[in-house]
């Protein structure tokens, strides 16, 4: 008799763990992995347990947006040359249609097909890379007058 299949991710054996000390930096990149192992996944449980991890890690991030860079992160925030492209959702229209319309059959209210359920979560990705690469944009540049804000 064989064994069952039993449906695993290596982000589900850890523990969310908000009593941690956790930067917004960590926080942001957990988002972003969660997000992404949750629009690959196939296995339907387990990505409503990475999408209930990324609501935890989001729910964590929110109240620390507007808190100042510890000094010892602020290395990481600096560059000695501007990036060439500031973060951005380069989204083709059409892509951004469908995202208007699976929301918009959401809020109405009308039950999800498998394929607007797809749409959100490619929806929901985007946004959280977007908001990653956001909040981990340089905000310094070195010049020989010293550090410039970039923000």
């Amino acid at each position: 008799m064989e064994a069952p299949i039993v449906w695993t991710h290596p982000l589900l054996f850890t523990e969310p763990e908000p009593e941690l000390d956790l930067d917004f930096v960590d926080v942001a990149t957990q988002c972003e992995e969660l997000a992404a192992s949750a629009l690959e996944s196939e296995h339907l449980e387990t990505q409503h347990e990475l999408y209930e991890r990324l609501h935890a890690c989001l729910a964590q991030l929110q109240p620390t947006l507007l808190d100042p860079i510890p000094d010892d992160r602020i290395a990481e925030f600096t560059v000695n040359v501007l990036p060439d492209h500031p973060p951005a959702m380069e989204t083709e229209s059409e892509l951004l249609c469908e995202y208007c319309l699976a929301l918009s059959q959401l809020l109405s209210g009308k039950p999800l097909s498998i394929s607007i359920e797809e749409t959100l979560q490619g929806l929901l990705y985007e946004l959280t890379c977007f908001l990653s690469d956001t909040i981990l944009a340089p905000r310094w540049i070195n010049t020989p007058q010293g550090l410039k804000n970039l923000v």
